[in-house]
């Protein structure tokens, strides 16, 4: 049947029904954008956006810092950080020493154990406990939530400090996708 004698619904024109007109770039863009979101959505399988947490550590004379948080999160995704502070010596007034990236558009659902004392100083949140003797490991757990606009890459040093005077710290980040 020729285009000429086929019956079209109404509204459609045999110029525009009937014919095509050569090759189209319309297939393979609407193919690379198919293309694309795989992409993405392999990457989310293979956790290049995911929670996997990562761990750090540093040591000074005083104590050793061992965090372990992911360094990648998806915005609105809950999230724990672990905090482990072991003592060489005595520490009488020990803090962890939470850099602003860790509660800029972060909620905070819970710290285990509660701390002795909280407070900021400057860019940064204080979080006081009771002493440590040496060859003592405090473990501190904070459960976050990443909000959903919060985009980006965030700081998030952390240090041990005992009485003002740091004796352990570490620096890191966490990068947020949408």
């Amino acid at each position: 049947m020729n285009a000429s004698r086929l019956q079209l619904p109404e509204g459609l024109s045999p110029d525009r029904a009937g014919r095509l007109d050569g090759p189209s770039a319309e297939p393979w863009i609407r193919r690379a954008i198919v293309v694309l979101l795989g992409a993405i959505v392999v990457a989310a399988l293979l956790d290049v956006f995911g929670q996997q947490p990562t761990t750090s550590t540093a040591a000074g004379p005083a104590a050793t810092l061992q965090v372990q948080a992911p360094s990648r999160m998806r915005g609105g995704l809950i999230f724990q950080a672990r905090f482990e502070v072991t003592a060489r010596s005595r520490l009488a007034r020990p803090a962890l020493r939470l850099q602003r990236g860790w509660f800029e558009d972060m909620s905070v659902n819970s710290i285990e154990p509660s701390p002795s004392s909280e407070t900021s100083d400057g860019d940064a949140v204080l979080l006081g406990f009771d002493p440590i003797d040496p060859g003592h490991t405090l473990t501190v757990w904070i459960y976050f939530q990443a909000n959903p606009t919060n985009l980006g890459r965030q700081g998030q040093d952390v240090a041990v400090t005992d009485g003002g005077r740091v004796v352990a710290a570490l620096r890191r980040s966490m990068l947020i996708f949408p």
